[in-house]
């Protein structure tokens, strides 16, 4: 019988899962936060949540008018929630993030998508066509991002939200 101390196996470098480590230009973004958005961070943000949320109802045929109405952009509730998966995505497939983050983002949608169908019930949207008008989706941002900018016009005079 040896007397050597049994040795861990070590794993060929393809099974390691372990994140790597980040240069600077890797850094994965923080979440948006669109409550405190201004008015130009936000109006190139909302151009591109609008192009996500039309590639994964490409990507993922299940997603209908109950789970993303066509004025979901038009509900704060819906427009978090979609943010926040789409931050996850960001993350979970950005070059550092380990082998097991796409199976983490598959949970997130999963229960995201059931939020979101609960919301859209809650919400009692019309269920109509699958995707948006363009002119009405440009018309409602147009609208956000001037409220925006009135916004911190009266933050920047002095006087009360």
């Amino acid at each position: 019988m040896s007397s050597e101390t049994p040795t861990r196996p070590v794993l060929p470098r393809a099974f390691d899962v372990r994140p790597k480590a980040t240069s600077d230009e890797e850094k994965i973004e923080p979440p948006i936060h669109w409550p405190s958005l201004a008015a130009i961070p936000a109006q190139r943000e909302w151009s591109g949540l609008r192009e996500w949320v039309d590639e994964l109802r490409e990507r993922y045929r299940g997603i209908d008018s109950y789970v993303v109405p066509a004025c979901w952009y038009e509900h704060q509730s819906l427009v978090l929630a979609l943010q926040a998966l789409k931050d996850h995505e960001r993350a979970a497939y950005a070059t550092s993030s380990p082998a097991s983050s796409g199976t983490d983002w598959h949970r997130a949608f999963r229960d995201i998508t059931a939020m979101l169908r609960q919301f859209t019930a809650d919400l009692r949207c019309a269920h109509g066509p699958e995707h948006a008008e363009r002119k009405s989706f440009d018309e409602f941002v147009h609208e956000d991002i001037a409220r925006r900018r009135r916004h911190a016009a009266t933050v920047a005079l002095g006087h009360s939200e």
